[in-house]
């Protein structure tokens, strides 16, 4: 049938299809093509279908039916050329279906089908597109596959050299990655070194070294080439070798002297070779070049922050005015400004996150610190209530227990947290350890305990709750409850450190089982020798037992790695005993210092009626 579905050629299907999708009733397409991709596409004169006509298309009926069946409006003009090589019926088919499943958002069927053909029929544009599609949804799997396809079919396209390029570096396969961005290269396209030695950060050492002397054999053929140059400065800075990456970078300005990504390299390890004002200077010069280089300034922004807050802000307001939509230069700018003390800038730039659906949750969380400092609580908890899974999800949560709990609304704080678990129940054991704990800090100790002993209900093996309950129950002088979910413990995992610690702790200072809590503290020396929770302990029983020249270096190595009030008010207790009274109230004080309001150096002041 002229004019029918089976005549219509692979050029005119691909020039139809991106007509139909740049009809208003999907733009998707669009989003998976770079203007590269529609100059190809558009370079014959299309075929234009009406959307009646592409029913009649797909109902393999012809042309000239549905002129005579649609709406007495007149019909586009049909623009018909020479047939190249034809596409199967069953291709036809597979690839209208990908388009109207694409205009529907039905993204995954979409790929599905593009990849299927891709498969059968080898064809570059099917590929090229499967590729597009592929990328769009970020399933790089399935675009290094269309890729590489697409650059067995055109092996000298630039494009299809460097999307497998990309494909080969976004699966972490950089050595492939090069060879592609080397062949394109040769084609007098633009490869992706500097991408593909940036993302070598997370390999192994024998890795980066064989893809280091990958770039150095080919800057035997290209000597003078800046990619070239600047990866394998960032591969050597990566390796730690920052004279000899400076020794390239000044090279590579010698040859290029206004090149961005030297310049940026070379601050990066200025910085890192602790030569901060050399770089901030360099920058700075380089600005007033490209003051609208917005990644020279996001870099000089970036090291800014380890020296000049106040230039950092101003940087990265300059940042947020070039690129407003960015959501990560205005959240660090609200980081930076909190953090000044500016809390109108702050606050407009959380607020302008929340306008622009970006970083919605970190927004809230910060907006919610904000209002909590300024003492309006009912608008810290609307924001904490607003931040969901992610970095700032059990800081929020803590945040708001505590607001709950400091108003004594512990009904709330039980709802919220009954909520939270429903909706995230592999979080639910953590969840009951934060709750308790923030009912502890705020000497609410039964309902603690109500709250460990619930989660213990619904985790009967969970050594985190067993110990926090453990721990409780030691400050509440129910030792023999203590004993109990410690050696459940233990039970359950016998070279716990912590629960042999803390059980020969309680036993050495809360009874006379001197030889028990001697046995306990012994394994957990051996698991951990240099623990100075561990070495307290130990210290504390050969103080209880008089062994005073044996406690005495076990509490002070303890003291030396970090001051703690317990180990403080240990040791003083031990050098006020042994007369040395003067070392003893400077321990007490060093610990008071650093714990203001842990009461276990004032408990042992009074006890020994002892004076500051």
């Amino acid at each position: 049938m002229t004019g029918s579905f089976h005549s219509i050629t692979k050029t005119h299907f691909l020039s139809f299809n991106f007509t139909f999708m740049m009809s208003g009733r999907a733009t998707w397409f669009a989003l998976t093509h770079p203007l590269h991709y529609w100059s190809r596409m558009i370079k014959h004169r299309p075929i234009i279908l009406s959307s009646m006509t592409l029913y009649w298309v797909l109902s393999g009926c012809s042309l000239q039916s549905a002129r005579t069946v649609a709406a007495p409006e007149p019909q586009p003009e049909i623009l018909i050329q020479t047939p190249s090589k034809p596409f199967p019926t069953e291709t036809l088919y597979s690839l209208l279906a990908a388009e109207i499943a694409g205009s529907r958002a039905q993204y995954d069927v979409a790929l599905s089908n593009y990849v299927q053909q891709a498969r059968e029929t080898r064809d570059p544009q099917i590929a090229e597109r499967a590729t597009m599609i592929a990328r769009y949804l970020g399933d790089n799997p399935a675009a290094l596959e269309m890729a590489r396809i697409w650059v067995q079919a055109a092996p000298y396209d630039k494009d299809a050299l460097a999307n497998t390029s990309m494909a080969y570096m976004q699966t972490g396969q950089l050595r492939e990655a090069f060879e592609y961005s080397r062949r394109l290269l040769d084609e007098g396209g633009e490869p992706l070194f500097q991408n593909i030695a940036a993302n070598a950060v997370s390999l192994r050492e024998a890795e980066r070294a064989a893809l280091l002397n990958d770039f150095v054999t080919q800057r035997q053929r290209h000597p003078e080439d800046e990619q070239l140059m600047v990866g394998m400065g960032i591969l050597l800075q990566q390796q730690g070798k920052y004279d000899e990456a400076m020794d390239l970078v000044q090279q590579t300005l010698k040859i290029h002297p206004r090149s961005i990504p030297a310049a940026i390299l070379e601050a990066n390890l200025l910085h890192q070779m602790k030569r901060d004002q050399e770089a901030i200077a360099k920058m700075a010069n380089l600005l007033e070049f490209y003051p609208d280089n917005t990644s020279l300034r996001q870099q000089y922004a970036r090291i800014l922050t380890h020296y000049d807050m106040a230039l950092a802000q101003e940087q990265f307001t300059i940042l947020t005015q070039q690129l407003p939509d960015n959501g990560d230069l205005l959240l660090s700018l609200g980081i930076i400004a909190l953090e000044r003390k500016d809390l109108e800038t702050a606050h407009k730039s959380f607020e302008s996150l929340l306008d622009r659906d970006l970083h919605i949750s970190t927004a809230h969380y910060y907006l919610g610190r904000m209002a909590e400092a300024q003492h309006d609580l009912p608008e810290a908890i609307i924001h904490y209530l607003q931040v969901e899974s992610g970095n700032d999800f059990l800081p929020a949560t803590i945040s708001l227990l505590d607001i709950f709990v400091r108003q004594q609304d512990f009904l709330s704080a039980q709802q919220h947290m009954n909520r939270l678990r429903l909706r995230f129940p592999e979080q639910g054991e953590v969840l009951y350890v934060l709750h308790g704990q923030t009912l502890i800090k705020h000497n609410h100790l039964p309902q603690a305990d109500s709250v460990f002993s619930e989660g213990l209900a619904n985790f009967a093996t969970s050594t985190r709750l067993l110990f926090a309950r453990a721990m409780l129950n030691h400050q509440r002088d129910r030792i023999a409850a203590a004993e109990r979910d410690l050696r459940q413990i233990l039970k359950q995992q016998p070279d716990n450190a912590a629960a042999l610690n803390s059980l020969g702790y309680i036993l050495a200072d809360r009874t006379q089982r001197f030889a028990e809590a001697r046995s306990l503290l012994e394994k957990a020396m051996q698991l951990q020798p240099n623990d100075p929770a561990i070495l307290d302990s130990m210290g504390w029983l050969h103080y209880r037992t008089g062994k005073y020249a044996e406690a005495l270096p076990l509490l002070r190595k303890a003291y030396a790695a970090g001051p703690n009030a317990e180990i403080s008010a240990h040791l003083g207790e031990i050098l006020w005993q042994l007369g040395n009274k003067a070392e003893a109230r400077q321990v007490w004080q060093e610990g008071i210092k650093h714990a203001p309001n842990d009461p276990v150096i004032q408990e042992t002041l009074n006890r020994l009626k002892a004076d500051l």
